[in-house]
């Protein structure tokens, strides 16, 4: 499981390059507590990846070099589409990266904003000109928020709104994280695992799904342990942070579920430092793959379709600005499990 300095180095300007394409530009200060490391380390990778070309610094982070825009052959409707995330996190960032490349192959002018607000920055005038918008909302201001796009055509992209709400009527794609959930259980019940940790976060609706989906296996007898929110993850209100290495004793568990990849590798390195290995002693499943996928980790992860899901949440915005009508489509796609290694058969099982 280890991963030399060198390689990890690599991993992060990766890892930035991919935020940048996907974004446009990076923000330091944004980036470093994400990646668990200091301002000063991204600063020095924007310094090296600058040297070679591959960005442009700019105060207080980086953008893309200038190149000369290249015209599309492909055919399409032509014009503004507004793409609006929730934030920048590097999950979502991927989810554009794929929108993105879907935009240029048809000729449509993609913007990225981070605005929970349906119509971003923009006034009537240039609201009036957009053919679409791929919309991620915070669902606390999606009904009020919603009614200011009008007839504009609009695809909720990793959301899905709950039925009979001013939304559900929308088109929408995005992951089905209860099939990825099922997966990663699946996974260690093959390898003999019962007693199974869950480690997630309580910040996002994926998270929240996550987890309600593992209670829900829970009850139907797949796991005899209850999920946990990792330290410092927003646990639920009024509980207090644990220290998951403890856990994984207390309740003799020989697996654990962890949501996100930054989280997973967190835990590896608490786990190590408490005597335990991974997978010799403890078994990873991380779910995310938005870092594991970078390469050169060996960290088993449930990877959701990120890039699939801006390509389809484009392809059915462009098919509501050509052809309308009623017809609405909910897609979800599968996420798939890459075994790199880091879970292993339950030690009562080996030889």
């Amino acid at each position: 499981m280890a991963v030399s300095r060198t390689g990890f180095a690599q991993q992060r300007r990766d890892h930035l390059l991919q935020l940048a394409r996907a974004q446009g530009s990076l923000v330091v200060s944004e980036v470093a507590p994400t990646l668990g490391v200091s301002e000063l380390t991204i600063r020095r990778d924007v310094n090296d990846l600058a040297a070679q070309g591959l960005l442009t610094r700019v105060h207080g982070g980086a953008v893309l070099p200038q190149k000369p825009a290249a015209r599309s052959r492909s055919r399409g409707p032509g014009g503004p589409v507004l793409m609006l995330s929730p934030g920048r996190s590097h999950y979502h960032a991927q989810i554009a990266e794929g929108a993105r490349s879907g935009a240029q192959r048809l000729g449509l002018d993609l913007s990225v904003e981070h605005s929970a607000n349906p119509v971003g920055g923009a006034g009537g005038a240039e609201l009036e000109r957009l053919l679409g918008v791929l919309w991620t909302p915070r669902w606390r201001a999606s009904s009020s928020a919603g009614d200011m796009l009008g007839e504009k055509p609009v695809v909720l992209v990793e959301r899905f709104a709950p039925p009979g709400s001013a939304l559900f009527g929308l088109d929408a794609v995005g992951a089905d994280h209860a099939h990825g959930v099922h997966l990663a259980l699946e996974h260690l019940r093959e390898r003999g695992h019962t007693r199974i940790l869950l480690a997630a976060r309580n910040d996002s609706p994926t998270a929240r799904t996550v987890r309600a989906t593992f209670r829900q296996l829970q009850g139907a007898d797949l796991i005899a342990e209850p999920f946990l929110s990792a330290a410092g993850a927003d646990p639920q209100p009024g509980a207090a942070a644990v220290y998951l290495p403890d856990e994984v004793a207390r309740h003799g568990a020989t697996a654990v579920i962890v949501h996100n990849d930054v989280d997973a590798l967190n835990l590896i390195e608490q786990l190590h430092g408490a005597g335990l290995q991974v997978p010799g002693d403890v078994s990873i499943v991380a779910y995310d793959d938005v870092v594991a996928g970078l390469g050169g980790l060996d960290l088993t992860t449930v990877a959701p379709p990120t890039r699939e899901i801006g390509q389809e949440a484009l392809r059915l915005l462009v098919r509501r600005i050509e052809h309308g009508g009623p017809a609405r489509r909910h897609l979800r796609l599968l996420p798939t499990l890459i075994d790199r290694g880091s879970t292993t058969h339950r030690p009562a099982d080996r030889a």
